[in-house]
């Protein structure tokens, strides 16, 4: 017995004690959007600016639109989405309809519902009450309509090159890392954002993103990472747990995006 349940305790320690880390930055291809020190992207107009920030587990999608006119301004969620791999996810709830094949499963944080499916094909609604936000004149607001989890396991090992990264102590570690460009990075992604002062008249913005780095260790946990690198708009994490079971039934089935799985996750209701 004594064995037993100290074999027992091994597991769970492996399990919470040996967790490994993919630490990734992203860049945009767009000429017109600025990535500012903060590490957030920004796209500014005479009459608004636009901020994208990925930071976070799982990159949560956040995006803010500050509105610089006397007038109100309204982003229409219903008519803007996040595109990847040809596919666009809208940034709407109310009464968002999907569908998909056995390579995908999109589910819903608020509700507490996933559709799920073993073979051929699914289809379901999330729902709800709000698809447009007002924003008065000198005002902005903040919405995080989706994240992103990625299972980085598929990606070939021998693309990794040693480097070397730093904790908040300054102490030394060896990394596994892999650069891309916008070319061939095998995470890529668009925002497509419809904004009016008038229905009749909208203002549609897209912008284009990649993964430009990647860094795989069991090392450094994120919050050991050195100076404000966990707070930077640009970066984002995941989390791979020792178990791999843990791991699979964690992050579901998901969307295969070349050698980079991706979950589209509906988050729960978060505009401020």
């Amino acid at each position: 017995m004594r064995q037993a349940i100290t074999f027992i305790s091994f597991l769970l320690c492996l399990s919470s004690c040996s967790s490994t880390y993919f630490f990734s930055t992203l860049s945009s291809k767009d000429k017109q959007m600025e990535k500012v020190d903060n590490g957030d992207f920004l796209l500014e107009t005479d009459s608004l600016w636009i901020a994208y920030c990925f930071k976070g587990e799982s990159a949560p999608v956040q995006i803010t639109v500050f509105n610089k006119l006397d007038i109100p301004l309204y982003v229409d969620w219903q008519r803007s989405a996040l595109i990847l791999n040809g596919t666009a996810h809208s940034y709407a709830k109310n009464g968002l309809s999907f569908s998909g094949n056995s390579q995908a499963e999109i589910y819903s944080i608020s509700s507490d519902q996933t559709y799920s499916y073993s073979d051929g094909s699914f289809a379901g609604q999330v729902e709800s009450p709000k698809n447009v936000s007002f924003i008065p004149p000198k005002t902005m607001i903040s919405y995080i309509p989706l994240r992103l989890a990625m299972n980085f396991e598929n990606i070939d090992k021998k693309l990794y090159k040693k480097a070397q990264m730093s904790n908040n102590k300054y102490e030394a570690f060896i990394v596994n890392r892999i650069d891309y460009n916008e070319y061939n990075s095998p995470l890529q992604f668009g925002s497509y954002l419809t904004v009016y002062t008038h229905p009749d008249e909208p203002m549609v913005f897209q912008q284009d993103f990649f993964m430009s780095n990647l860094i795989k260790t069991n090392a450094v946990k994120p919050s050991q990472l050195p100076g404000n690198m966990a707070d930077r708009g640009d970066f984002f994490y995941i989390e791979k747990p020792a178990n791999n079971t843990i791991w699979q039934v964690a992050l579901g089935t998901t969307l295969v995006v070349g050698a980079v799985a991706v979950e589209v996750a509906i988050d729960s209701d978060n505009r401020y």
